[in-house]
């Protein structure tokens, strides 16, 4: 009897030790997969649209505007992504910060965004709205430049205007001259 309570006791303890074995193992697991990186979808997309022709990027964005019609989230995000690369045809950064300002704390969570992913989405929403309050500052630098030139053209021609004048005006005085000089010379 003593022997059969020795070998259950043995069996138990082997048990217990495969036990805590496999809950390490498990929790080790756990902890593996836990700390892994998550890929950025968003960048590696952007830096591939990098990569495209002209022509490549505007199939890409009827594939992008096909996809918004077919209720996919990502399409939206990727045709911003189109409309805010510099060599694109469709280039926009107008556009491309509309789209990006739908986006949102909540909107992520819901469609599963990682973090780096709104985190690259919230960078290219910043570096759009330095890209649109410079152009905007060119375009009122352009305006004020045109402005510039037309009262320019406006004061040059002004001038041209005063400088017939003053021919005319010299040439009188010079035919006035001349009389007087035939008068002073008759006198004499």
């Amino acid at each position: 009897m003593m022997n059969k309570i020795s070998s259950i006791n043995r069996g138990f303890s082997n048990t217990i030790h495969i036990l805590i074995l496999a809950t390490c193992i498990f929790l080790s697991g756990c902890q593996l997969t836990e700390n892994r990186p998550i890929e950025s979808q968003y960048s590696h997309y952007y830096l591939w649209l990098k990569s495209l022709s002209s022509d490549e990027l505007l199939i890409e964005v009827s594939k992008q505007k096909q996809n918004i019609l077919s209720g996919y989230y990502d399409a939206e995000v990727n045709l911003a992504l189109l409309y805010s690369l510099p060599n694109s045809p469709i280039y926009n950064p107008y556009s491309a910060k509309t789209k990006l300002n739908k986006l949102s704390p909540e909107l992520q969570e819901a469609v599963l965004i990682s973090s780096s992913d709104f985190g690259f989405l919230t960078m290219m929403k910043d570096q759009l709205n330095r890209q649109i309050l410079t152009l905007n500052k060119l375009i009122l630098t352009e305006q004020d430049s045109q402005e510039t030139q037309s009262l320019l053209k406006g004061k040059k021609i002004e001038h041209e205007a005063l400088m017939v004048k003053y021919q005319k005006l010299k040439q009188q005085i010079n035919q006035l001259k001349e009389i007087e000089f035939d008068i002073n010379n008759q006198e004499q």
